[in-house]
């Protein structure tokens, strides 16, 4: 099956919505496998996602918003801010394609940073396959935060 990326447009609200359910979906999963339940993208209103101030890429399967990839830049350093994938289109490559995407859309960066809870071994094994590696771990009440970094 063929996926489509794209800048989304959080400001129409159906598009806020779909990211929204998406990222429930994903979060939601997560949240069990780090046992820790207050990711903030898992609590995100359609509201506080059209204000995201993020540049927001969208996998599309069949007219579907299946996963997205939202991110800031500064200077020549890019901060993953939320990667997620609808369990329903897990294990196809969708997160992969979204990084591989952002890493052509941002080519003159020299720094690509990300962090994730330190139980998500999923995530943490596709970012290091991707040529990111562990930076440091940061010690949250209930929640360890594995921090990674990709240098060009």
């Amino acid at each position: 099956m063929a996926v489509d990326v794209v800048e989304l447009d959080l400001t129409d609200p159906e598009v806020a919505a779909q990211v929204v359910g998406v990222q429930r979906g994903a979060y939601g999963v997560e949240a069990e496998l780090i046992e820790y339940d207050e990711i903030p993208p898992l609590l995100e209103t359609v509201e506080e996602v059209a204000d995201l101030d993020l540049v927001v890429l969208g996998a599309h399967e069949d007219g579907k918003l299946v996963g997205i990839l939202g991110y800031s830049r500064d200077g020549d350093v890019v901060e993953i801010d939320r990667l997620a994938v609808h369990p329903s289109a897990f294990r196809r490559g969708i997160g992969r394609t979204l990084i591989e995407t952002l890493h052509e859309r941002e080519p003159d960066a020299t720094r690509f940073e990300v962090s994730t809870g330190a139980a998500n071994h999923p995530a943490l094994a596709l970012y290091r396959s991707l040529g990111y590696h562990v930076t440091h771990h940061e010690s949250l009440p209930g929640l360890t935060i594995t921090h990674l970094l990709r240098l060009r």
